[in-house]
Protein backbone atom coordinates (compact mmCIF):
# COMPACT_ATOMS: atom_id res chain seq x y z
CA UNK A 1 0.00 0.00 0.00
CA UNK A 2 1.26 3.48 -0.88
CA UNK A 3 1.39 5.75 2.17
CA UNK A 4 1.37 9.53 1.91
CA UNK A 5 2.34 12.35 4.23
CA UNK A 6 0.29 15.51 4.05
CA UNK A 7 2.17 18.78 4.55
CA UNK A 8 1.88 22.52 4.06
CA UNK A 9 2.50 23.39 0.41
CA UNK A 10 4.47 26.04 -1.41
CA UNK A 11 1.82 28.67 -0.78
CA UNK A 12 0.61 29.62 2.66
CA UNK A 13 -2.87 28.17 2.14
CA UNK A 14 -2.03 25.04 0.13
CA UNK A 15 -1.14 21.47 1.00
CA UNK A 16 0.85 18.71 -0.68
CA UNK A 17 0.98 14.94 -0.35
CA UNK A 18 4.40 13.28 -0.21
CA UNK A 19 5.07 9.73 -1.39
CA UNK A 20 8.51 9.20 0.12
CA UNK A 21 8.91 5.65 -1.23
CA UNK A 22 8.39 6.63 -4.89
CA UNK A 23 9.82 10.14 -4.38
CA UNK A 24 6.75 11.95 -5.67
CA UNK A 25 4.96 15.08 -4.51
CA UNK A 26 1.27 15.47 -5.30
CA UNK A 27 -0.56 18.78 -5.40
CA UNK A 28 -3.97 17.09 -5.36
CA UNK A 29 -5.28 13.70 -4.22
CA UNK A 30 -8.88 12.89 -5.19
CA UNK A 31 -11.11 9.86 -5.70
CA UNK A 32 -13.61 8.79 -8.33
CA UNK A 33 -16.37 6.30 -7.56
CA UNK A 34 -19.12 4.46 -9.42
CA UNK A 35 -22.00 3.09 -7.36
CA UNK A 36 -22.64 -0.66 -7.08
CA UNK A 37 -25.32 -1.80 -9.49
CA UNK A 38 -25.54 -4.59 -12.07
CA UNK A 39 -21.77 -4.87 -11.60
CA UNK A 40 -19.66 -4.28 -8.48
CA UNK A 41 -19.01 -0.65 -7.61
CA UNK A 42 -15.51 0.71 -7.96
CA UNK A 43 -13.49 3.54 -6.44
CA UNK A 44 -10.03 4.76 -7.36
CA UNK A 45 -7.75 7.20 -5.55
CA UNK A 46 -5.36 9.19 -7.73
CA UNK A 47 -2.60 11.71 -7.09
CA UNK A 48 -1.62 14.53 -9.43
CA UNK A 49 2.08 15.43 -9.35
CA UNK A 50 2.91 18.92 -8.16
CA UNK A 51 5.21 19.88 -11.05
CA UNK A 52 4.18 19.97 -14.69
CA UNK A 53 6.07 17.78 -17.18
CA UNK A 54 8.16 20.36 -19.10
CA UNK A 55 7.92 18.37 -22.34
CA UNK A 56 4.28 17.24 -22.27
CA UNK A 57 2.96 20.34 -20.45
CA UNK A 58 0.71 18.25 -18.21
CA UNK A 59 0.93 16.99 -14.65
CA UNK A 60 1.39 13.22 -14.36
CA UNK A 61 -1.35 11.32 -12.52
CA UNK A 62 -0.75 8.11 -10.55
CA UNK A 63 -3.17 5.55 -9.13
CA UNK A 64 -2.62 5.31 -5.38
CA UNK A 65 -5.28 2.78 -4.40
CA UNK A 66 -8.51 1.21 -5.64
CA UNK A 67 -11.40 -0.82 -4.22
CA UNK A 68 -14.26 -2.86 -5.62
CA UNK A 69 -17.69 -3.18 -4.02
CA UNK A 70 -20.80 -5.38 -4.04
CA UNK A 71 -23.17 -5.77 -6.98
CA UNK A 72 -26.33 -4.47 -5.30
CA UNK A 73 -27.15 -2.38 -2.23
CA UNK A 74 -26.60 -4.54 0.82
CA UNK A 75 -23.92 -5.71 3.20
CA UNK A 76 -21.17 -5.77 0.53
CA UNK A 77 -22.08 -2.26 -0.59
CA UNK A 78 -21.87 -0.99 2.98
CA UNK A 79 -18.44 -2.60 3.21
CA UNK A 80 -17.48 -0.75 0.01
CA UNK A 81 -18.53 2.58 1.55
CA UNK A 82 -16.74 1.76 4.80
CA UNK A 83 -13.50 1.05 2.95
CA UNK A 84 -13.87 4.25 0.90
CA UNK A 85 -14.42 6.18 4.12
CA UNK A 86 -11.25 4.66 5.59
CA UNK A 87 -9.20 5.57 2.53
CA UNK A 88 -10.61 9.10 2.56
CA UNK A 89 -9.21 9.55 6.05
CA UNK A 90 -5.97 7.67 5.39
CA UNK A 91 -4.99 9.77 2.39
CA UNK A 92 -6.65 13.05 3.30
CA UNK A 93 -8.62 12.94 0.04
CA UNK A 94 -9.83 16.37 -1.08
CA UNK A 95 -12.90 15.27 -3.04
CA UNK A 96 -14.74 12.14 -4.15
CA UNK A 97 -16.25 12.55 -7.63
CA UNK A 98 -19.13 10.52 -9.01
CA UNK A 99 -22.87 10.74 -9.61
CA UNK A 100 -24.65 12.24 -6.57
CA UNK A 101 -28.04 12.03 -8.30
CA UNK A 102 -28.75 8.30 -7.75
CA UNK A 103 -31.45 8.54 -5.08
CA UNK A 104 -31.39 4.91 -3.93
CA UNK A 105 -27.65 5.03 -3.42
CA UNK A 106 -27.76 8.42 -1.71
CA UNK A 107 -30.30 7.04 0.74
CA UNK A 108 -27.91 4.21 1.59
CA UNK A 109 -25.01 6.69 1.85
CA UNK A 110 -26.99 8.98 4.15
CA UNK A 111 -27.78 6.05 6.43
CA UNK A 112 -24.11 5.00 6.38
CA UNK A 113 -22.94 8.50 7.35
CA UNK A 114 -25.46 8.63 10.18
CA UNK A 115 -24.01 5.47 11.70
CA UNK A 116 -20.46 6.83 11.86
CA UNK A 117 -19.17 7.95 15.28
CA UNK A 118 -17.38 10.95 13.73
CA UNK A 119 -19.40 12.10 10.71
CA UNK A 120 -17.32 15.20 10.12
CA UNK A 121 -14.06 13.30 9.71
CA UNK A 122 -15.13 10.02 8.14
CA UNK A 123 -18.44 10.84 6.39
CA UNK A 124 -18.58 10.52 2.60
CA UNK A 125 -19.85 13.27 0.31
CA UNK A 126 -20.02 12.61 -3.44
CA UNK A 127 -19.34 15.62 -5.66
CA UNK A 128 -20.59 15.83 -9.23
CA UNK A 129 -18.04 14.63 -11.76
CA UNK A 130 -17.63 16.73 -14.95
CA UNK A 131 -20.59 16.38 -17.36
CA UNK A 132 -22.34 13.98 -14.96
CA UNK A 133 -25.76 15.18 -16.15
CA UNK A 134 -24.83 14.76 -19.82
CA UNK A 135 -25.73 11.46 -21.51
CA UNK A 136 -22.24 11.49 -23.07
CA UNK A 137 -20.51 11.60 -19.67
CA UNK A 138 -19.17 8.05 -19.90
CA UNK A 139 -17.79 8.72 -23.39
CA UNK A 140 -16.00 11.74 -21.91
CA UNK A 141 -14.52 9.46 -19.22
CA UNK A 142 -13.26 7.01 -21.86
CA UNK A 143 -11.75 9.75 -24.02
CA UNK A 144 -9.95 11.51 -21.19
CA UNK A 145 -8.43 8.25 -19.92
CA UNK A 146 -7.34 7.23 -23.42
CA UNK A 147 -5.79 10.64 -24.07
CA UNK A 148 -3.54 10.27 -21.05
CA UNK A 149 -2.48 6.72 -21.99
CA UNK A 150 -1.25 7.49 -25.51
CA UNK A 151 2.18 5.96 -26.11
CA UNK A 152 4.87 8.61 -26.07
CA UNK A 153 2.61 11.11 -24.29
CA UNK A 154 1.55 8.97 -21.35
CA UNK A 155 0.69 10.97 -18.24
CA UNK A 156 -1.61 8.46 -16.48
CA UNK A 157 0.22 5.70 -14.61
CA UNK A 158 -1.89 2.76 -13.45
CA UNK A 159 0.79 0.90 -11.49
CA UNK A 160 1.78 -2.75 -11.34
CA UNK A 161 -0.74 -3.72 -8.65
CA UNK A 162 -3.77 -2.07 -10.26
CA UNK A 163 -6.52 -4.15 -11.84
CA UNK A 164 -7.26 -1.35 -14.30
CA UNK A 165 -4.77 -2.30 -17.05
CA UNK A 166 -6.50 -5.67 -17.42
CA UNK A 167 -9.95 -4.09 -17.21
CA UNK A 168 -9.11 -1.52 -19.89
CA UNK A 169 -7.53 -4.14 -22.15
CA UNK A 170 -10.52 -6.47 -21.86
CA UNK A 171 -13.12 -3.75 -22.31
CA UNK A 172 -12.43 -3.18 -26.02
CA UNK A 173 -14.63 -0.57 -27.68
CA UNK A 174 -16.81 0.96 -24.99
CA UNK A 175 -17.88 4.27 -26.50
CA UNK A 176 -21.64 4.63 -26.18
CA UNK A 177 -21.83 2.30 -23.17
CA UNK A 178 -23.11 3.19 -19.71
CA UNK A 179 -21.09 3.91 -16.58
CA UNK A 180 -22.79 1.10 -14.64
CA UNK A 181 -21.56 -1.39 -17.26
CA UNK A 182 -17.91 -0.39 -16.75
CA UNK A 183 -17.69 0.96 -13.17
CA UNK A 184 -13.88 0.89 -12.97
CA UNK A 185 -13.46 2.93 -16.15
CA UNK A 186 -16.16 5.36 -15.01
CA UNK A 187 -14.56 5.85 -11.59
CA UNK A 188 -11.15 6.49 -13.15
CA UNK A 189 -12.66 8.87 -15.68
CA UNK A 190 -14.51 10.81 -12.98
CA UNK A 191 -11.29 11.38 -11.02
CA UNK A 192 -9.04 12.19 -13.98
CA UNK A 193 -11.74 14.29 -15.62
CA UNK A 194 -12.13 16.38 -12.48
CA UNK A 195 -8.37 17.00 -12.26
CA UNK A 196 -8.29 18.00 -15.93
CA UNK A 197 -11.40 20.16 -15.81
CA UNK A 198 -10.80 22.08 -12.59
CA UNK A 199 -7.25 23.35 -12.23
CA UNK A 200 -6.01 24.66 -8.85
CA UNK A 201 -5.33 28.36 -8.44
CA UNK A 202 -1.67 29.34 -8.42
CA UNK A 203 -0.65 31.73 -5.67
CA UNK A 204 2.66 33.41 -4.82
CA UNK A 205 5.38 31.55 -2.95
CA UNK A 206 6.24 32.63 0.60
CA UNK A 207 8.95 35.29 0.69
CA UNK A 208 12.44 33.97 0.16
CA UNK A 209 11.40 30.45 -0.89
CA UNK A 210 12.89 29.18 -4.13
CA UNK A 211 10.79 27.62 -6.88
CA UNK A 212 13.48 24.95 -7.38
CA UNK A 213 14.32 22.52 -4.61
CA UNK A 214 14.54 18.82 -3.86
CA UNK A 215 11.61 17.91 -1.61
CA UNK A 216 13.36 14.80 -0.38
CA UNK A 217 16.52 16.56 0.80
CA UNK A 218 14.95 19.91 1.77
CA UNK A 219 14.43 20.02 5.54
CA UNK A 220 13.15 23.55 6.07
CA UNK A 221 9.50 22.93 5.34
CA UNK A 222 6.98 22.46 8.10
Amino acid sequence: MILLEKRIGRTRDSVIWIDAVNKRVYRRVVAGMQWPGPRPGFAVIVGEEEDEDPFLHENHIHIINEIEGGNIPGRESVGFLRRLSELRGLYGIESIYGNPNVKSMQSMLSHFNDTLPDKGRNGIHIESAPLIDDKRCFDFCVQIVRKRLVEGRKTLHLGKESSLPGILAAAGEVMGAKAEDYPAIAALGYAVGALDSWKPLKGPLPDGQSTHYDMFSYQGRA
